[in-house]
């Protein structure tokens, strides 16, 4: 979109949480000139991680941007052990194997049902969904600490990248027990390895085959079989075996569509030039048939029955691949493994890690070279992730401040940028909620969509404003902003006060609406410390803080 027609988008927002004002159009920097080593500095905070905390854009000019980056790309050598910690204390069910979640997080006593009163059964349902809902909140609670406050924010960032590649809905059926793990086991776990490796792990995590309902997918019945159990429904008393076909679900294409679609070859379309057709998606769903889900009093984990699996021989068209049928679970990994390395995958993952990176619409040479890559390494995530770091055109003038963040980027960016702590997450949650994008939640597998079109809707952005306007004047619950944040402002003259807050806030420029709102601010006559939370709130608010 026009950054333009964005930045107006972003003006009538501002414009609707404060009636009575008429700003004016934005200013834009001129395409083609070199960014400064400050905006390079603002730039690659902005993108790497979720957004500058005070004195660090300082800090990459002194150290240089190329060595910070370096250092993001391994994180296991940044020390996160405070969170950690804290982490293991607020949200344990986060570390947790599937199976120990089941176990901690399902009351042991209605596995006993029969022996239960109904008023028995129901406190136990009841303290059953409080379980439920605390497991939930625990891993929306970790996902926002992590952005918050990891010192690894370079893979905060491409987690938050792979959490909507890999989409599920924590609410739906056992994900809710199981959404925690699959964060650390798929996405945690890969997000600096091969993408083949995160696609087979996403394949056979229970959460992602119960999201797409992979874990009722089974063989078709044959001809003979349907035949059986027509002629079986006329007897009064049916064979086990009878009963057995009958209650056999048939194929499901669900996860079988949006491997392909979703996390592999992409559709077709103008900027990727997918080629799977629906006869491949019910072949492809036909090789995962088995792939299910074995639940028990005390476990839930990945399992094959192969008594489900559809054994006919089978042609997978975008794969150029013929397979026998005889080859059980073999058959779906090697679809898998053929899917994860097919160029198209390559395509199609390198323009929408560019596009998150770079730009909306990102140069096709910088995705054809990450492509490249991509293909050359067998899928090595990090060596992708260097190529366009590394690129000339990440730090071109064309791409500093043209992507919109979402609102979970604004919210985190905002904390980050007032150097606030989070002390519980519910207030931060619920305005998220409101925003638009609650956090592992998203109905759709798509994930949630991150470029500008997706979040414009001004009714919605007013709730960024009010989140601003609460930040800025200590009235959101939870947050704990320093005491000091405000007292080398406030030493300042009211002109030195409103330059001092736009370089921490803004380091990377103003724009015009918001030069003007602070200049009307400034005239109120505000006491100190009201003028500095009125003009951190302007500032928070604008048009370019949404920028990224």
């Amino acid at each position: 979109m026009n950054r333009t027609v964005v930045s107006s988008v972003l003006v009538l927002a501002a414009a609707l949480a404060c009636p009575g004002e008429d700003p004016a159009p934005p200013t834009q920097a001129q395409p083609g000139t070199k960014l400064s080593q400050r905006e390079i500095a603002f730039h690659c905070l902005n993108r790497l991680s979720f957004g500058p905390r005070p004195g660090e854009v300082d800090d990459i000019l002194s150290r240089g941007w190329m060595a910070w980056t370096l250092e993001q790309l391994e994180p296991e050598k940044i020390d996160d052990s405070a969170l950690q910690e804290r982490l293991k204390k607020d949200c344990p069910s986060v570390f947790m194997s599937t199976s120990e979640v089941i176990d901690q997080y399902r009351p042991k006593e209605l596995r006993d049902r029969k022996n239960l009163t109904p008023e028995e059964l129901l406190k136990l349902q009841q303290e059953y969904n409080r379980l439920r809902r605390d497991v939930q909140e625990e891993l929306r609670s970790a996902v926002i600490l992590r952005a918050a406050h990891s010192r690894r924010q370079l893979n905060e960032v491409l987690v938050n990248f792979w959490r909507n590649h890999f989409s599920i809905d924590q609410s739906k059926d056992q994900c809710q027990l199981l959404a925690g793990n699959y964060e650390e086991d798929v996405i945690r776990k890969h997000v600096f390895g091969k993408f083949e490796d995160m696609l087979m792990a996403c394949a056979k995590h229970p959460a992602m085959l119960v999201y797409l309902d992979n874990v009722l997918s089974q063989r078709p019945l044959s001809e003979r079989e349907k035949e059986m159990v027509e002629r079986g429904g006329a007897n009064r008393k049916k064979s086990e075996f009878i009963q057995k076909l009958e209650r056999q679900h048939g194929l499901n294409e669900n996860f079988a569509r949006e491997v392909m679609e979703l996390h592999t070859v992409g559709v077709q379309n103008e900027n990727v030039p997918g080629g799977y057709t629906q006869q491949d998606v019910i072949a492809v769903a036909r090789t995962l048939t088995g792939w299910t889900v074995s639940f028990g009093e005390d476990r839930c984990e990945f399992n094959f029955r192969k008594e489900w699996h559809d054994d006919d021989p089978k042609k997978i068209g975008v794969l150029n691949l013929s397979l026998s049928g005889n080859g059980g679970i073999e058959e779906g990994e090697e679809v898998i493994r053929r899917l994860a390395r097919h160029p198209l995958t390559a395509k199609f993952i390198c323009w929408k890690l560019c596009r998150h990176l770079v730009n909306d619409q990102p140069p096709a040479a910088l995705v054809d070279k990450a492509a490249a890559e991509y293909l050359k390494t067998g899928g090595d995530l990090k060596a992708v992730y260097q190529t366009i770091i590394f690129g000339d055109d990440f730090y071109r003038r064309e791409n500093f401040r043209v992507k919109f963040k979402t609102p979970f980027e604004f919210t985190v960016s905002a904390l980050r940028a007032t150097g606030s702590s989070i002390v519980n997450t519910n207030e931060t949650l619920r305005m998220l909620d409101q925003m638009g994008q609650p956090t592992c939640r998203c109905k759709d597998p798509t994930g949630y969509f991150d470029q500008a079109e997706a979040w414009l809707d001004p009714g919605v952005l007013v709730y960024r404003w009010q989140f601003a306007l609460r930040l800025a004047s200590g009235r959101m619950g939870g947050i704990s902003m320093s005491a000091d944040y405000f007292k080398p402002i406030l030493a300042k003259d009211p002109a030195g006060m409103k330059e001092a807050l736009e370089s921490m806030i803004l380091p990377g420029g103003v724009d015009a609406p918001t030069e003007a709102r602070c200049a009307e601010i400034l005239k109120q006559g505000l006491k100190p410390r009201q003028a500095a939370e009125a003009l951190l709130g302007a500032l928070l608010g604008s048009p370019t803080f949404q920028e990224q």
